[in-house]
């Protein structure tokens, strides 16, 4: 992902030729709505639920099964992921798969939550000033 687009914080975005896709567009514009909500706790957010997140909105195939499955993860595999952005780099560089991984973890919480309302709802908690690690993990 990181070598087709960029998401600059919540100020720009930054798309290679290879970029030029509307899945990586809808990737890394997510992280820059997702920023710009959040506001001054974004920086708050692990690494791999801001990336799995974005994953789940651009609905990118290389990670998620299609919508019509019951459960679209294509890696359940258990086990942490990267909370830090450096963390994520390493871990993406090593292994693309980070980002299912990820994708999956977001997908189960968002459909264990009440669907996507429950990214609004989040939202809403950690701007109000809840641990979003905490809610994440739950």
């Amino acid at each position: 992902m990181a070598s087709g687009g960029v998401a600059i914080l919540d100020q720009a975005l930054m798309l290679s030729p290879r970029g030029i896709d509307p899945v990586i567009a809808a990737h890394e514009l997510s992280h820059v709505e997702f920023h710009v909500r959040l506001g001054a706790r974004a920086g708050d957010v692990p690494q791999w639920f801001d990336e799995g997140l974005a994953v789940l909105v651009a609905d990118d195939r290389r990670y998620l099964l299609p919508p019509t499955e019951p459960d679209r993860c294509r890696d359940a595999s258990p086990g942490p992921l990267p909370e830090t952005l450096d963390a994520w780099l390493r871990a993406a560089g090593a292994d693309e798969q980070v980002y299912a991984r990820a994708a999956c973890r977001v997908h189960r919480w968002v459909d264990g939550h009440g669907g996507p309302r429950a990214v609004l709802d989040l939202i809403d908690r950690v701007r109000a000033g809840d641990d979003i690690a905490t809610l994440v993990t739950d």
